[in-house]
């Protein structure tokens, strides 16, 4: 068995990721510069910032014992609907993500 995957690249701003049943493998976050914090979620959809929200991450440079990169292993945890990133970044400066999946 194959533990290969996909990747969705590198990601800065909101967009689907999969239109089809997936497997969360993994997702990689680089906050990319100072402000307010930046949210970042996976939801199980195909083209929308709606429907179950899988994980949740806050990039606070406010926070100085919080680092600029996280990395969450998802345990192959299953989206039904597709995969949909939204990068929210309110008055922050954003992020750099990548998600993994099969």
């Amino acid at each position: 068995m194959s533990s290969a995957c996909r990747s969705s690249g590198i990601k800065t701003a909101s967009e689907a990721i999969s239109g089809e049943r997936s497997k969360l493998v993994s997702i990689h976050c680089l906050r990319t510069g100072a402000g307010a914090a930046t949210t970042v979620r996976l939801f199980d959809n195909a083209s929308a910032a709606s429907g179950k929200e899988m994980i949740r991450l806050v990039l606070d440079p406010g926070d100085q014992t919080a680092p600029s990169i996280l990395e969450m292993d998802l345990h192959g945890a299953i989206c039904s609907n597709g995969i949909y990133l939204d990068i929210s970044t309110g008055a922050g400066t954003g992020a750099a993500v990548a998600v993994h999946f099969s």
